[in-house]
């Protein structure tokens, strides 16, 4: 057994030694085993920068990109936010720089030569003194900031950001002064108002707004600024630097990878010289009778611009004093609804001329008042028991504002005659000329109510809508939009959009709107029943110049908010007056509202109309002139493209056309779209006519101002036969059939085209 294991031993090692070299013959092996491999490794490489260099990626990461991560940034390139002027190129809200001041607190900020660059200790008294002196603050609380515990450095709230170049320079230089390091500052778009109190609400803040990702977008927050801001804010670009690294910026190496599209300006109606002296004697007005609230417009009697519009309270744009202070955001424009008691009788008296119900040299007697239902109607004399009573004709109930007399007028029109009247001057639907949260207001189908809407009680309404209502007395039966953008001009192209005024409608004729007027003017001549006729002075208290002034004044009872009634009590009231001058030819109408005045006196509003339409007059060829010669270089017109709309709901849709200078004409009361008379995506330009119907068209529209393409278009979607007479061009004047008639007894309908 043994024998046989020493035979395989001596096998095994035989095996073993059989190829053994000598030590100059293995180190010759190894060497050349060393030389493949290295030709081995060497092909690899060559392979794999080849694939890297023909790829420029390694195990699916992208290198380029990589290296750029490393050895370059990123930066946001903010847009300009467009700028906001007046009628003539006067600034109203533009973009500026602030600042925001900071101090290092980490002890580790220090330079390679031991240089403390940090905020110390011993330093905190004189910087919270500082602070103290150039921004107001409180020294506790700059001290509590700067003795954060575990952070690289601190802010120091609302009072440390926002700042002016000459606030920062100031705190910048006092601090050199001090010799203390570890002070900096941050910059950031903000927004100028350089008038400071100038129809602050209606053309709003634009500010930083945090967002759900906890980023900030410096966006319009309210008013105008919001309403308008997809075509004010613009959009961001971006640009790419290299940098070493130490992660610093090496110069000269900026790249854009997008271009930044700065937003489009917007030139506004208003006039930058007539709003600032409204707001002067809007302080008068308001300090005599310390309102509630208080609001004044001027508007432009032939286009229905919006030259002058302010409120109180109110606040200063730039500084933002008195902002903090406001209970009630609305802008009373457009987003209070109220009862706008007698002046709406200026509408009404135009309705009852143009139906033929009106005869002035009747009478009628205001002693017992007029029963509507279980309701008695009285005159505020015998409710004030100022008066017992008395005969008057309907002309001299006009003047005296008798509430009883239009109350007849309105039964002898019928109920159903009065609401198409209504309907006719769009009440009841929001103007939806352009801003945001606009509110409707409000029609009763009740017959105590629509009574009592013919002297302005039980009915709601915006100031919008009776400035557009006004237009229709003004403007000899044609009714006007209120506009408030004059134009939109892209200074990315050199391209501009221009308005023109829109017309609405014409809901009583031409003779009924003038002779309107001329009563009218009795409300501030007549000695004896002239509501605005001041017995004291021997004259009318709304005085405009030499030129006759056509007014009228309105007091409302207001509606308690619990629905119990209206509120009681003196002064508790909505006061207003609406003013058209010349009366025979009106270039302004002004507006004016208080409610629940401290004191009062209907003299109270000579303090504001008076001067301020004598101002309008004499700067009538400025404000009645064609704002767009002020950018006549710019003929290229900025192109708009049309959505998709059908199925959209009809007031966000006619709101963002009037937005882009577009004229919505929307048919029917439904709450969608259903045909436009343009494709998707077709490009409009200014001040074009689309025609909008809706998912519910029960009467006939208004066709007034009407282009011959669009009625034709409504005869295709209704399957009604058309007619045309007159001109071959132009728009509807006239249609034989009264809008307001039901669909269902209209088949054919006469059309006449004018000028």
């Amino acid at each position: 057994m043994m024998s046989y294991l020493k035979k395989i031993r001596t096998a095994f090692m035989n095996f073993v030694v059989k190829d053994r070299k000598s030590p100059a013959d293995n180190r010759k092996h190894v060497g050349q085993n060393l030389m493949l491999l290295a030709v081995f490794i060497f092909f690899v490489f060559v392979i794999n920068f080849a694939i890297i260099i023909g790829t420029d990626s390694k195990f699916g990461v992208n290198l380029s990109q990589g290296a750029k991560s490393v050895y370059s940034k990123t930066e946001v390139v903010p847009a300009k936010r467009g700028t906001i002027y007046d009628r003539n190129g006067n600034v109203i809200a533009e973009d500026s720089t602030t600042y925001s001041v900071y101090a290092v607190v980490d002890t580790s900020y220090v330079t390679s030569t031991g240089e403390k660059l940090f905020v110390q200790d011993s330093q905190y008294d004189t910087i919270a003194q500082i602070f103290n002196e150039q921004l107001g603050m409180e020294k506790d609380y700059v001290l509590k900031q700067l003795k954060t515990k575990n952070v690289y450095q601190v802010s120091f709230g609302t009072q440390g950001s926002g700042l002016s170049y000459s606030s920062m320079s100031n705190l910048k230089d006092a601090l050199d002064k001090a010799k203390i390091k570890g002070v900096g500052f941050e910059t950031s778009t903000s927004r100028m108002y350089p008038n400071g109190t100038f129809a602050s609400q209606f053309i709003g803040l634009a500010q930083w707004q945090e967002q759900k990702d906890k980023t900030k977008i410096f966006t319009g927050t309210t008013g105008l600024e919001s309403s308008l801001n997809s075509l004010l804010s613009g959009t961001d670009g971006t640009m790419t630097y290299e940098i070493d690294k130490n992660g610093n910026t090496l110069l000269g190496t900026g790249k854009v990878d997008k271009k930044a599209i700065n937003g489009k300006d917007i030139y506004t109606t208003l006039d930058a010289t007539l709003q600032t002296y409204l707001e002067t004697q809007m302080d008068v007005f308001q300090g005599e009778a310390n309102g509630v609230n208080a609001s004044a417009t001027v508007v432009n009697a032939k286009t229905g611009e919006i030259l002058a519009t302010t409120q109180r309270p109110t606040y200063n744009s730039d500084t933002q004093e008195g902002l903090s202070d406001l209970k009630d955001w609305s802008t009373l424009l457009y987003q209070s609804n109220y009862e706008p008691g007698s002046t709406m009788k200026v509408m009404l008296l135009a309705a009852a001329i143009d139906n033929g119900t009106f005869d002035p040299n009747a009478t009628y007697s205001n002693v017992n008042g007029v029963q509507v239902s279980d309701v008695t109607i009285n005159d505020w004399s015998l409710n004030d028991g100022s008066s017992t009573g008395q005969t008057m004709t309907y002309a001299q109930g006009f003047a005296y504002s008798s509430n009883v007399g239009m109350t007849l007028l309105e039964q002898a029109m019928g109920d159903s005659t009065w609401s198409n009247y209504l309907s006719l001057y769009r009440f009841g639907y929001p103007t939806r000329f352009g801003m945001n949260d606009e509110t409707s207001g409000s029609i009763s189908d009740n017959s105590v109510n629509t009574a009592q809407s013919s002297f302005g009680q039980g009915i709601s309404v915006t100031q919008t809508q009776m400035l557009r209502a006004f237009t229709a007395i003004s403007n000899n039966g044609t009714m006007l939009e209120p506009q408030f953008i004059s134009q939109i001009v892209d200074t990315n192209n050199d391209s501009r959009r221009v308005a023109s005024k829109e017309v609405v409608g014409h809901p009583v004729s031409k003779s009924a709107a003038s002779q309107t007027r001329d009563y009218m003017v009795t409300v501030g001549t007549d000695p004896y029943f002239g509501t605005l006729y001041s017995k004291t002075n021997g004259g009318p208290i709304i005085q405009v110049g030499d030129y006759s002034v056509a007014v009228k004044s309105g007091t409302a009872q207001i509606a308690a908010e619990d629905g119990s009634g209206y509120i009681t009590g003196k002064n508790q009231t909505l006061n207003s007056v609406v003013a058209m001058v010349p009366s025979d030819d009106p270039d302004f109408i002004m507006y004016v509202t208080v409610q629940q005045p401290e004191n009062w006196s209907g003299t109270f509003f000579a303090d504001v109309v008076n001067p301020v339409l004598e101002e309008a007059m004499l700067m009538k060829d400025s404000l009645t002139a064609d704002s767009s010669a002020n950018k006549q270089d710019i003929s290229k017109t900025t192109s708009y493209k049309l959505s998709k709309i059908v199925g959209e709901a009809p007031g966000a849709v006619t709101e963002e056309l009037r937005r882009n200078l577009v004229h919505p004409v929307l048919v029917g009361t439904g709450n969608e779209i259903t045909k436009v008379s343009v494709k998707e995506g077709s490009n409009l330009a200014p001040n074009q006519q689309v025609l909008l119907l809706t998912d519910k068209l029960e009467t006939l529209p208004d066709m007034y101002g009407w282009t011959k393409e669009n009625v034709e278009t409504f005869a295709k979607w209704t399957g009604k036969k058309i007619t045309f007479k007159g001109s071959k061009s132009g728009t509807v004047t006239k249609q034989n059939v009264e809008a307001g008639t039901s669909m269902d007894n209209v088949s054919k309908i006469t059309i006449t085209i004018g000028d």
